[in-house]
């Protein structure tokens, strides 16, 4: 994967735990983790991973970011 692609999707809170539950079996097994819009990334079976978050909150507002990065 090159470059940088951002995505937003509007999603029930079920819906938003079930995706998080696609990214840590993907995490868990290895393989490719199918993203939205057809995109496929590829996730290391057994390399370590760097877990990056920032909450933020503001109005009302919580913001939850989560980055993970691996080399290939």
């Amino acid at each position: 994967m090159s470059g940088a692609n951002r995505s937003l999707n509007r999603l029930s809170r079920q819906q938003a735990a079930e995706r998080l539950t696609d990214i840590a079996y993907a995490l868990t097994t290895g393989g490719h983790l199918k993203l939205g819009g057809g995109e496929e990334v590829s996730i290391p079976a057994a390399a370590d991973v760097a877990l990056k978050y920032v909450t933020r909150s503001e109005g009302g507002r919580v913001e939850l970011g989560i980055e993970l990065s691996w080399r290939e």
